[in-house]
């Protein structure tokens, strides 16, 4: 593990060369497989997977799913999956993810791109953990919580690093990890298809809908804010701590 730069990044990922090849053999060719034959049996869903997954990664999240009620404005109207199935997408993703990390982490510490975006990673999960010490108390059910937490910065690469951090093996990172990307992913479908129902009672009524919409964004607003509160006292702490030290 020499290789890896010094980002203080306490590493269970030490793995032999044949253990990962077998891993990351059934990882991409899993998905392979799962791409022609979508191709084959079903190309639109698959063209729309196509649309979905990278949604999903880079500004979606645990959204997701409802896209299956309300499309994503300007990019997809009619969608063919339904918010369950997009839940399950996003436990798929979240395991594959995890799987990549854990298996190929030294490997991405050399692209450039990547090895900035992992060492940020690295440094923010220690934040979190400074932010919440009782993570410590109880690693797995804390990374199952920080996977499925439906806020920017957690999920399935935030989740691998704070388990490395806290000192977890890597089998134990992957459990953890996969189920909280799929209680998330069908946490969330739930909650949309609750709200579509809700919608459905109050008979489409527009000022209703529009309440119960800003109920339902007031309360992730409100995670959100308290998490990143917590992050930003964290960091005002080790700022107060390294400019105590460079007094010293």
């Amino acid at each position: 593990m020499s290789d890896l730069p010094a980002t203080e990044l306490h590493n269970p990922f030490d793995v032999t060369r044949k253990e990962r090849w077998v891993v990351l053999g059934l990882v991409f060719g899993a998905i392979v497989s799962a791409i022609v034959l979508g191709l084959v049996f079903a190309p639109e869903q698959t063209r729309q997977l196509s649309i979905l997954v990278p949604s999903s990664f880079f500004a979606l999240g645990k959204f997701l799913p409802g896209v299956g009620l309300y499309g994503i404005p300007g990019v997809l109207t009619d969608c063919l999956w339904t918010p369950y199935e997009l839940g399950v997408v996003i436990g798929v993703m979240d395991s594959c993810t995890v799987l990549v990390i854990v298996y190929s982490l030294e490997r991405l510490y050399h692209v450039p791109v990547l090895s900035r975006l992992l060492t940020k990673a690295n440094n923010n999960a220690q934040l979190v953990l400074r932010a919440f010490p009782r993570m410590r108390t109880a690693s797995i059910v804390a990374i199952v919580l920080f996977v499925l937490f439906p806020v920017s910065g957690t999920g399935a690469i935030g989740g691998s690093f704070l388990g490395a951090v806290l000192g977890m093996n890597r089998f134990r990172i992957i459990a953890s990890v996969c189920a909280g990307g799929f209680l998330g992913g069908l946490g969330m479908a739930w909650l949309f298809s609750t709200f579509g129902k809700a919608v459905e009672q109050l008979g489409n009524n527009p000022y209703l809908i529009a309440l119960l919409t800003v109920l339902v964004l007031s309360f992730f607003y409100a995670l959100a804010r308290a998490y990143k509160k917590a992050l930003a006292k964290a960091r005002a702490h080790d700022d107060d701590r390294g400019t105590g030290s460079a007094r010293a």
